[in-house]
């Protein structure tokens, strides 16, 4: 026989306490900074050599910066758009929302000159529309470009090897970080039953361990320089 209150249902309701916004805020920066990844980009069919697609972006950003004329950019904007719609949906979503973000935070700064302006409401409007254009150029162009390849143009270009350097190590550590960040919060979850009245404490608990980790990262990478004879020529991973 089984006792009776081995079969009594018994559902654990832990309350809710502050200091829930802190945790979200910092998982979802987290969350952003792992999701970046160095190899990111995706070649199309089409495989055009990375110098040449930068220089492209950059000329098509200047042209469309200093476009007066209507007829040039709507012809700029179906270029763009064109090549834009021959990407998967899942790689469309995630440029055409960042532009669209981009536009509204610039429309919401020219709303005031609007109001008050009304006569160069369509500059305004003309400003915001080369903002989104400007966004998503750049995101098409990450997508169809690897991180190695921006290196590699970039020493094309006679950029100096230290500021590559720098882009490099910025953004590998940014996703090692990140995914930290991400560990030690899901890991603080995993253990926290009921009201934690020391959450804060938890947050900067977080903070701590990944500076500390930053740091200790930051002093292998200038031992492993000073042992290898780094002598600022780099070349791009």
């Amino acid at each position: 026989m089984i006792p009776a209150w081995l079969k009594t249902e018994e559902r654990i309701a832990p309350p809710r306490d502050g200091g829930a916004f802190a945790l979200r805020s910092i998982k979802s920066l987290g969350g952003v900074m792992a999701r970046l990844r160095v190899q990111r980009g995706r070649n199309g069919r089409l495989r055009i050599p990375p110098l040449v697609k930068l220089l492209l972006l950059l000329a098509l950003i200047v042209t469309l910066s200093l476009a007066r004329h209507l007829l040039l950019l709507l012809a700029i904007a179906a270029l763009i758009l064109g090549y834009a719609a021959t990407l998967p949906p899942r790689d469309l979503v995630s440029i055409l929302r960042p532009a669209a973000g981009a536009a509204l935070l610039a429309l919401l700064l020219f709303l005031p000159a609007m109001l008050m302006h009304p006569a160069g409401r369509m500059n305004n409007l003309i400003v915001v529309g080369k903002i989104f254009l400007s966004v998503i150029a750049v995101n098409c162009f990450n997508r169809r470009t690897q991180w190695n390849e921006l290196t590699r143009a970039l020493r094309r270009l006679h950029i100096p090897g230290v500021f590559i350097f720098v882009l490099d190590l910025t953004l590998k550590y940014i996703v090692l970080l990140g995914g930290l960040i991400v560990d030690l919060l899901t890991a603080r979850e995993l253990r926290a039953v009921g009201r934690d009245r020391k959450k804060y404490r938890s947050v900067g608990g977080v903070l701590g361990v990944t500076f500390l980790r930053s740091t200790e990262l930051s002093r292998e990478t200038w031992e492993a320089m000073c042992c290898r004879g780094f002598t600022d020529d780099y070349k791009g991973l």
